[in-house]
């Protein structure tokens, strides 16, 4: 993944490079690229020479209800019961967004992270379709413009935790059926990746 880059955060780079295929290939996660349409339909562009924009990787997983949160809390994120055959319900499922990213070369011009995080929930309300789900979670660097973005996208800090001594929050987002979808698009499978084809917001997809 020669064309893709996050100076600001390099393990965001390395799944990409390192772990994304393996993941797939295990059915951990799955990881979605975003790339330019007007690439793909010129026939002098290569595969292995599209320019990725953007790209996020989903997963389920295990949200742990924080120890200090009240029964009502519990209710809303459950949406049934508090409790489950007489006991504090500690543990419910949810979808992760594990990364989340845009290309350093690509200006928000051209992807904002808002339309990004729009693509990963428009995957996710698929499956949400299929199979039910209340509840998407995010665990990011805990760096002010980070924590601000997804607050500005209606998500709450549920937990604080470590990776490899780095500071982390844990946030979590109800699910309904709001999320947007990627708008121009089209979505196909290729050489392991999940490709989103994103065009220009005045050109006609005709693919």
């Amino acid at each position: 993944m020669n064309y893709f880059s996050c100076s600001l955060d390099e393990d965001i780079e390395m799944f990409l490079r390192d772990k994304a295929i393996s993941f797939e290939e295990l059915s951990k996660a799955r990881t979605y690229l975003v790339i330019d349409g007007e690439q793909v339909d010129n026939p002098d562009v290569q595969l292995k020479d599209l320019r990725i924009l953007g790209y996020f990787a989903l997963a389920l997983k295990v949200l742990s209800i924080p120890d200090d949160y009240s029964n009502r809390k519990r209710k809303e994120l459950d949406g049934l019961s508090a409790k489950l055959h007489g006991e504090v319900i500690k543990d419910i499922p949810c979808y992760l967004i594990g990364q989340l990213a845009r290309n350093d070369e690509v200006s928000t011009k051209e992807l904002t992270g808002k339309q990004l995080l729009e693509m990963a929930f428009s995957v996710i309300q698929t499956s949400v379709d299929a199979v039910g789900g209340r509840i998407v979670m995010i665990e990011c660097r805990d760096r002010d413009n980070l924590v601000a973005f997804y607050q500005d996208n209606d998500f709450v800090v549920i937990a604080e935790q470590s990776d490899n001594g780095q500071p982390m929050k844990q946030m979590i987002r109800k699910i309904q059926c709001f999320f947007g979808t990627a708008q121009n698009g089209q979505f196909f499978f290729c050489d392991s990746f999940y490709i989103i084809v994103i065009y220009n917001k005045n050109r006609k997809c005709n693919r």
